[in-house]
């Protein structure tokens, strides 16, 4: 099961800061989970692709974050997140999807 977080940020964003500040604490105390930072303004393209409308944006499977939070609280969204496609994936692989 892995986890992952994709967030997509702007050098000229000054709400990413404090979005920054709390991904460097979730790294610190969670270092198995994937961070993918896409910085808008060098990828538009993926970040359009993506519906990316504003930054800071934190996705964490079909949720999507605008704005820091709690780094605990933050962790029970990327492992509650993790164990729910862990359970989609098991049950269609036994074949009651």
């Amino acid at each position: 099961m892995s986890h992952k977080i994709v967030y997509y940020k702007s050098v000229l964003c000054p709400r990413c800061i404090p979005t920054n500040r709390m991904l460097k604490a979730f790294r610190q105390r969670y270092p198995e989970v994937a961070i993918e930072e896409i910085e808008i303004i060098a990828h538009p393209k993926e970040a359009r692709a993506a519906g990316i409308r504003q930054v800071p944006t934190i996705v964490i499977g079909s949720h999507r974050l605008t704005k820091a939070m709690p780094v605990d609280a933050l962790a029970k969204l990327v492992f509650a997140e993790g164990s729910a496609e862990a359970s989609v994936a098991s049950s269609e692989s036994s074949g009651f999807a």
